[in-house]
């Protein structure tokens, strides 16, 4: 196991570079854009491509965050454990999201609806 937490830090690693870079590499214009075109078209989609572009950011940034906190636990010897039931975390589920909280029974249970 020892040799997959090794692979899940390298992946982790180069995910948190990869978003970084990607970040920092977005600017979104939010002022002054809207409102001086010459067409209310020409408008309503630089309206929509900011709208797009802060949705793409902030879903990296939430990305980040999630891998930066696996490296964390990694760093705390909490990682691959479900933080829901303290079971261990199957090395498949990991090796397909490094970043999860949960097992796949909690993870489940999380996402039925009305929870």
């Amino acid at each position: 196991m020892a040799d997959d937490y090794a692979q899940f830090r390298t992946v982790l690693e180069q995910e948190r570079d990869r978003l970084r870079t990607e970040l920092s590499k977005m600017s979104i214009d939010t002022e002054g854009s809207v409102g001086y075109g010459t067409h209310q078209a020409d408008d309503a989609s630089v309206a929509f491509e900011q709208a797009k572009e802060l949705a793409v950011q902030q879903n990296a940034e939430r990305l980040l965050y999630k891998v930066e906190r696996a490296l964390a636990r990694m760093d705390e010897g909490s990682y691959g454990i479900c933080r829901n039931c303290g079971k261990p975390i199957d090395p498949a589920r990991l090796r397909a999201i490094p970043y999860t909280r949960y097992c796949m029974a909690c993870a489940s249970r999380n996402e039925q609806p009305g929870r």
